[in-house]
């Protein structure tokens, strides 16, 4: 990609052109997105047979993401989505500071994957996907756990797209499951529509189709 300077043009026009030109400057629309839940039948039946242990509980997983996904792999009724940070904890090396030299820095540990989540917002539709699976999913996680693997949803993709409508890059969360149902509020003066966060945790995380670009081969050890 080479950069096109204007005789004369100054930075300002030269910034404003390269933007304009170069399709790799374009800025993205937010909303270009889509939220997709890979998983088999297996997922809806271990919730089931999770709850059912506990006879006191009334909860059952009566729907699915499926349910609300249309012939792209969109779950329709999700509204928004938070993608978690990457960071990692530092620890400063040495015991003082001596000399008014400053210490080093050590890192300690790379943050795991249950203090940093995949927040996903979903509308209050009249079959509520939060009400008939997430908060059923989430009772059978705190009844069974997760030693048997069988109320681990496989993989959530999350793809952004580009102005054009092409995916230019993407998330895969990989072993997700959820974490917390937030709690909600109704009340008489509300005029918007309800919106319900539910967060997951996830064993890892990768990237998939970076936009124009070819990831590098993996290194030879």
């Amino acid at each position: 990609m080479a950069f096109i300077t204007q005789p004369g043009s100054g930075p300002v026009l030269d910034f404003l052109h390269n933007y304009s030109e170069h399709e790799e400057f374009y800025l993205s629309h937010p909303f270009l997105w889509k939220i997709t839940f890979s998983y088999s039948q297996d997922l809806i039946s271990s919730i089931n047979r999770a709850l059912q242990k506990s006879p006191e509980e009334k909860w059952r997983a009566i729907t699915q993401p499926y349910d609300y996904t249309d012939r792209g792999g969109n779950v329709l009724a999700a509204r928004s989505v938070t993608v978690p940070n990457e960071n990692t904890q530092f620890d400063v090396a040495g015991t003082m500071n001596q000399g008014g030299f400053l210490p080093g820095y050590a890192v300690n540990k790379r943050v795991d994957f249950l203090s940093k989540n995949l927040a996903i917002n979903f509308f209050d539709t009249n079959d509520d996907i939060e009400h008939l699976f997430f908060r059923p999913w989430m009772v059978a996680v705190g009844i069974d756990g997760l030693m048997m693997r069988n109320l681990i949803c496989p993989v959530i993709t999350l793809t952004q797209y580009n102005n054009l409508g092409e995916r230019r890059k993407g998330f895969e969360f990989i072993d997700v499951f959820p974490t917390n149902v937030e709690g909600y509020s109704l009340n008489y003066n509300d005029t918007e529509y309800l919106e319900k966060s539910v967060t997951f945790a996830f064993k890892n995380y990768r990237p998939i189709n970076i936009y124009g670009r070819s990831l590098p081969p993996a290194p030879i050890f």
